[in-house]
């Protein structure tokens, strides 16, 4: 199936916000023209304000369509191509499926601040304060609902938006070593592996940039 679809992404070793739409396509084999932004340099930010309307990254393209956030993305792609079954079909658990990605798109401020993503470092000295472990906390205990209702191997069984919201979240807890219980931690390792994540942290180990401020 043919598509006109262009994604712009930022930075793949610090930009969580763009792997979600990013592993979705792939995930789902969609095709699609990916445009990556150099954060924080004089050429990124004329590509920003050339490419995205609120000077964020990520931003996608379809056609007239224009949409500049991650969550509104998926669910863009979910209904363009619903054979992908990106929500799960049965309604209850895809309000759950929405309700947590939403939780993701929204809360964890603490965890997003002190634990930044980084694919190209491993740091074994994170301060976990009360926040950052109530955050830590919450996490685990939304993925091991999902995985105890579903019995795995994905979030609601087969790959869904929420997979793709959480995917991050399984590279900050390894950048971090954050060591999380079962299920959680076979699901990260899945996470992990993945063939398009593979990919996503390949591409990183290539990029020239380093942004100061990610850097713990």
């Amino acid at each position: 199936m043919s598509t006109t679809i262009q994604l712009v992404i930022g930075n793949k070793n610090y930009s969580s916000w763009s792997l979600r739409p990013w592993i979705l396509l792939k995930h789902a084999r969609i095709r699609f023209e990916e445009v990556r932004i150099p954060l924080f340099t004089e050429r990124g930010t004329i590509m920003l304000k050339e490419l995205c309307p609120a000077h964020q990254v990520p931003v996608l393209y379809d056609g007239d369509l224009v949409l500049w956030d991650s969550l509104a993305i998926c669910e863009y792609v979910a209904e363009k191509f619903p054979e992908k079954r990106l929500w799960p079909e049965n309604p209850q658990q895809r309000a759950t499926a929405r309700a947590m990605s939403a939780e993701m798109h929204s809360s964890f401020a603490t965890l997003r601040s002190a634990m930044p993503m980084n694919c190209r470092r491993v740091i074994n000295d994170v301060d976990i304060d009360s926040e950052l472990q109530a955050d830590i906390d919450r996490m685990q205990h939304l993925l091991t609902e999902a995985l105890n209702r579903s019995g795995g191997p994905w979030l609601f069984g087969h790959y869904t938006v929420a997979d793709a919201m959480f995917a991050p979240v399984a590279s900050r807890f390894h950048t971090y070593q954050v060591k999380p219980a079962e299920p959680v931690a076979q699901y990260f390792k899945r996470v992990l592996g993945d063939m398009s994540m593979q990919q996503w942290y390949s591409d990183a180990e290539h990029e020239a940039e380093t942004i100061s401020r990610a850097e713990l």
